[in-house]
C-alpha cells in the first residue's frame, strides 16, 4: 500500500470519524436565548461530534492496546506463567526473565510512547481533548506492560490472552474473576449514563462560569517556564483562589469522562473500578486523597507497574517517590502529546492559547512536591494532634485541610492547561451557557 493511499485513509478518518476540522474550534450556534438582568445569553448544546470521536479515539485505541496486548501475553506473561508452574518458589512469580525485560521496555512500551504523535499527525487531529485522550490510551497500556514485565498484574488478568486484551483496550480498570471479566448489567449501564448526564450537565454549568473569566478568576504574575517558579507567588490568595477553582474543574471533568467511558465499556458488558471518589471534599488524609480517591485508574498502574516492583527492593518511602516522579514523567510526557504538532503544522508564528510551549518540568516539580508530603505524612500521621484534629473537625474541613497542602503549588501543574485552549476545546462537548451581548 503507498503512502499516499494510507495519508487518504488517515484524512478521510480524521474528516469523517475524528471530524478534526469541525473540532478545531467552537463552532456552535446558540439553540437558545434568554435575557437575565439587562443581559441576552444563549445556551450551547453539546456537541454530538465530540463525543463520537472520542468514541471512535476509544475504537482506535483498543484496536492498537490489543495487538500489543497478543505481544505482551506471547513473550512476557506466557514465559512467566511456565517459569512459576515449574519452580517451587513464591517469588518466582516476580521474577522478570531478560525477554521480557526486552520485549517490555525494548519494544512494547516505546511503541506506547511514540504512538499518540505518529496517530495524532496521521489523523490530523486538533482538537486537544481528543489529543489527551489518544495519549491517555496508549499511556494506560504502557504501565499495564511493566506490570506483566514484574508480575504484578491483577488477580485473574493473565488467565487467558482474552483477558489481557480487554484489559488493555480501555482507559478504565475492568474487574475480573476466575471466570474472566465481570459482566455488566443494564442497571451498570443506566447508572453510568444517568450520572454522565448530571456531571456533564454540572461541568456544562461551571465551565459557564469559568469561561467569562478564561478560567482564571485573577491575573497572576507567575510565567509559564520551570524558571519562572515561585513559592513566593504560591502564596498569593489569588493564586490559590486560581488553584482552587481549577482543581475543581479538573475533577468534575475526570468524574465526567470517566463516566461516559465506564458507560460506553458497561455497554458491551464490562464492569469496571471508578476513577473519581470526590477526592476533594472527603479526603481523610494524604494517602487517603492519591490513593484510594483521586483517579484510581492512574494509582492502579502506578501502584502495580512502579510501587510494587520498587517496594520488593527498597522502602515504602522510596516506593512511593519513585512512583510520584512515574507520575510527574508521563505528566510530561502527556503535555507534549496534547501540544502536538501545533507549532510544526502551522508555523513559528502561531501565537498561544492555540500554539504553546509547556514549560517542561512543572508538573514533576509538582508531584516530587506532594512525595516529600507523603513522605512527612509517614513520619508524623500518628501524632496525637492528628488524631485529635480527626476526631474533632468536620469531615469536609479535614478534606480541605488535606487539599490544601497541594493547593498552593497546584498551579505547576495546571497552568500550562489553563493558558492553552484546552478547556476550550473541551467545551464543545458540553452545555454552555454564553453572554451574546458584549
Amino acid at each position: 500500500m503507498s503512502s499516499t493511499t494510507l495519508q487518504s485513509i488517515g484524512s478521510w478518518i480524521g474528516h469523517n470519524l475524528l471530524y478534526s476540522e469541525t473540532l478545531e474550534s467552537d463552532q456552535r450556534l446558540p439553540c437558545l436565548t434568554f435575557t437575565i438582568a439587562n443581559g441576552t445569553y444563549g445556551l450551547l448544546a453539546p456537541s454530538l461530534q465530540f463525543w463520537l470521536a472520542l468514541g471512535t479515539c476509544l475504537v482506535l485505541g483498543a484496536i492498537y492496546s490489543s495487538i500489543l496486548s497478543c505481544v505482551m501475553y506471547k513473550f512476557i506473561i506466557l514465559p512467566r506463567k511456565i517459569h512459576s508452574q515449574s519452580s517451587s518458589s513464591k517469588s518466582s512469580k516476580y521474577h522478570s526473565t531478560s525477554t521480557s525485560l526486552l520485549i517490555g521496555f525494548g519494544v512494547i512500551m516505546p511503541l506506547c510512547v511514540i504512538y499518540p504523535y505518529y496517530g495524532i499527525h496521521f489523523l490530523l487531529i486538533k482538537n486537544k481533548v481528543i489529543k489527551f485522550l489518544f495519549g491517555i490510551a496508549s499511556l494506560t497500556t504502557a504501565f499495564r506492560c511493566s506490570e506483566a514485565v514484574f508480575g504484578f498484574l491483577p488477580p485473574h488478568v493473565d488467565n487467558s490472552l482474552w483477558n489481557v486484551i480487554v484489559y488493555n483496550a480501555f482507559p478504565v480498570e475492568c474487574k475480573f474473576d476466575k471466570v474472566g471479566a465481570i459482566k455488566s448489567t443494564w442497571a451498570n449501564v443506566g447508572y453510568y449514563v444517568w450520572n454522565f448526564g448530571v456531571s456533564c450537565t454540572a461541568l456544562g454549568l461551571y465551565c459557564s462560569f469559568l469561561v467569562m473569566s478564561d478560567y482564571k478568576l485573577y491575573p497572576t504574575e507567575e510565567g509559564p517556564k520551570l524558571g519562572d517558579v515561585s513559592l513566593y507567588n504560591a502564596l498569593n490568595w489569588h493564586q490559590l483562589a486560581n488553584n482552587f477553582s481549577i482543581a475543581i474543574l479538573f475533577q468534575i471533568y475526570f468524574t465526567t469522562f470517566s463516566y461516559a467511558i465506564n458507560a460506553v465499556t458497561s455497554l458491551v458488558g464490562l464492569t469496571q473500578i471508578p476513577m473519581m471518589l470526590n477526592p476533594i471534599f472527603e479526603s481523610t488524609s494524604l494517602s487517603d486523597f492519591w490513593g484510594r480517591r483521586w483517579n484510581l485508574v492512574v494509582h492502579g498502574f502506578l501502584k502495580r507497574g512502579v510501587y510494587k516492583p520498587v517496594r520488593t527492593k527498597y522502602s515504602r518511602l522510596a516506593a512511593a517517590t519513585a512512583a510520584f516522579l512515574a507520575s510527574g514523567f508521563f505528566h510530561e510526557w502527556l503535555l507534549s502529546v496534547v501540544l502536538y504538532p501545533d507549532y510544526d503544522s502551522v508555523g513559528e508564528d502561531c501565537a498561544p492559547p492555540a500554539c504553546f510551549r509547556p514549560g517542561y518540568g512543572r508538573n514533576t516539580l509538582f508531584f516530587v512536591w506532594n512525595a516529600g508530603l507523603i513522605g512527612i505524612e509517614y513520619a508524623v500521621s500518628g501524632a496525637a494532634i492528628f488524631k485529635l484534629l480527626k476526631k474533632h473537625l468536620p469531615p469536609v474541613i479535614i478534606s480541605l485541610l488535606v487539599t490544601s497542602t497541594a493547593l498552593p503549588v497546584a498551579h505547576w501543574f495546571t497552568n500550562d492547561y489553563v493558558r492553552t485552549d484546552f478547556f476550550h476545546d473541551g467545551q464543545m462537548g458540553l452545555p454552555i451557557i454564553i453572554r451574546l451581548d458584549e
